[in-house]
């Protein structure tokens, strides 16, 4: 049988934690590397869809996070204005009952803390402060070169991000593309706003050329936004700039009483551009692979970008350990079990936006008879989202122990 694999990680986000959680939890040694001094991120909230719970309950860790996080009752979408909801869907139970398990908001730091200690538990060894630059391979091994040092093993995963400097050496370097869009993100304590101001779901405000959404976090405690509009120039692809609260409140004076509500209550909030990478022609070389942002970047219309970095991490691990054949043909097994459905959620994703923002005559009376559709077919509205969210990796690629 031989010794269990070395894996070596670059980047210690959500993708990478997962991925060594599953490689570690099945037999191989793990290495994760994080550019950051400490393990950390920005408060702010994201989406657990079903397809992502399946693993993360694989890995033990459902009751876990579902303790943390917020299960919301529907998903509407609503006018900007005055708040009429255009469409409901039912979302507490009807998920479980359709595709296994259900859908939860949580603070992106909650689930953070739970993959570290996760990974920590399963005996991968973290390392801090090194960050990636680069790699080089033989036949034989592959090194990740960092700023503190060059470390080998027998395979190497970049999922250190958008600009992953893993693409940049395996594929030249390109910088992401702005797509005219940026995104306001904050948190708010419930209990600062006036009683009553946003219903046990996920709310989403539908205007022109912008979309707001707003859900809960922590069983409740806290009120999570993102506000999403064009905008025409953009020269830093971080989203952890401090964001100008005076500008964010002005963008969206106009709109329904609660969306200014939890804006004007709102103390600090971070502004990003939303960039994205062309398709890449290939995830691999060799030894080393890409996963989630650093092989396909999502844009946040389907709220599926840490929901495909989960997906990524769980099939790697299935194809890295299945030892049925040389480590780059194990990777090249990965890129294809993957390409055609992170290209499909990509799309997507950037076509939700064209329906979010729709500002013309025949933009708004396309996503008219699109809602009235759904709202009337209820059925049918649930079954668009089963190509995403009933998927569940853990059991279309199984992992073997080694």
């Amino acid at each position: 049988m031989g010794s269990p694999p070395h894996i070596l990680i670059a980047g210690g986000g959500i993708g990478g934690l997962t991925a060594a959680i599953a490689l570690a939890r099945h037999g191989a040694r793990v290495s994760l590397f994080e550019r950051a001094s400490e393990f950390g991120e920005i408060g702010a909230g994201l989406q657990l869809s079903p397809n992502a719970m399946a693993v993360l309950y694989a890995f033990g860790l459902g009751d876990e996070i579902k303790a943390a996080a917020f299960e919301p009752e529907a998903g509407i979408l609503r006018d900007y204005l005055t708040g009429k909801p255009l469409l409901t869907t039912k979302m507490r139970g009807a998920y479980e009952a359709r595709y296994g398990h259900g859908y939860y908001n949580i603070h992106r730091a909650d689930l953070h803390d739970i993959l570290v200690k996760a990974a920590r538990d399963s005996g991968v060894a973290l390392h801090l402060d090194h960050d990636a630059q680069g790699y080089a391979q033989r036949s034989d091994f592959i090194s990740l070169q960092t700023s503190q040092g060059e470390y080998s093993g027998d395979a190497l995963v970049g999922a250190d991000g958008i600009k992953s400097a893993i693409r940049a050496k395996m594929l030249g370097h390109s910088e992401p593309r702005y797509t005219g869009f940026c995104a306001w993100r904050g948190t708010v304590a419930t209990n600062a706003l006036p009683e009553g101001t946003l219903p046990k779901a996920a709310n989403n405000w539908l205007g022109p050329d912008k979309h707001f959404v707003a859900y809960y976090l922590r069983g409740g405690e806290l009120v999570n936004f993102v506000a999403i509009h064009k905008r025409e120039a953009w020269s830093d692809e971080y989203w952890t700039q401090d964001a100008d609260m005076t500008e964010l409140r002005a963008a969206y004076q106009d709109w329904d009483a609660p969306v200014c509500d939890i804006l004007n209550a709102c103390k600090q909030s971070y502004l990003w551009g939303l960039s994205d990478h062309p398709a890449l022609p290939n995830w691999t070389d060799g030894r080393a692979a890409l996963l989630g942002d650093a092989a396909h970047p999502m844009l946040p219309f389907m709220a599926q970008g840490a929901a495909m970095a989960i997906e990524d991490a769980w099939v790697l691990a299935s194809k890295v350990l299945s030892r049925d054949a040389p480590m780059a043909f194990r990777l090249r097994a990965y890129q294809a079990a993957r390409y055609q459905r992170a290209t499909m959620v990509q799309d997507i994703s950037r076509n939700n936006a064209k329906l979010y923002h729709a500002h013309d005559a025949i933009g708004l009376a396309k996503r008219a008879v699109m809602l009235k559709t759904a709202s009337l077919f209820p059925a049918a509205a649930h079954s668009k989202f089963d190509p995403v969210f009933g998927v569940d990796v853990t059991k279309s690629h199984p992992i073997c122990q080694v």
